[in-house]
């Protein structure tokens, strides 16, 4: 009998252990990139264009903001004109391999050679 309390005890406190280990450890946060209005300067503001004269899907020019940490594609044949970044310390993905890091409170404008960007993350 007494092995049994012994066990029951010591399972008891293995629980007690672990349910303070699950309240007292942070979570990670989920983070989700997504486009939002744009109201504030603070935001990542993006125009730019799509260039798909043999390819369907969008095509013309474009304008949006985005918040929270994360990753957002563009998709194929989409150039960047101007970006903004607002608080946002941001890298874009060039279609040919390319990264370009842009710091936070920057405006970049692409008059004559904007980049094929794929995909735009927030850090």
């Amino acid at each position: 009998m007494p092995t049994i309390r012994k066990t029951a005890r010591s399972l008891f406190a293995v629980a007690l252990l672990a349910a303070g280990f699950s309240v007292t450890a942070p979570m990670n946060a989920a983070y989700a990139m997504n486009q939002t209005p744009c109201t504030t300067g603070d935001l990542l503001h993006i125009w730019g264009h799509y260039d798909r004269p043999l390819i369907v899907g969008p095509s013309g020019p474009f304008e949006f903001c985005a918040a929270n940490a994360g990753t957002m594609r563009l998709g194929a044949g989409a150039w960047v004109d101007k970006i903004s970044t607002g608080n946002n310390d941001i890298q874009m993905n060039d279609a040919n391999g390319a990264t370009i890091r842009i710091s936070r409170w920057n405006i970049v404008t692409y008059p004559n050679r904007p980049p094929n960007i794929t995909s735009i993350q927030i850090f």
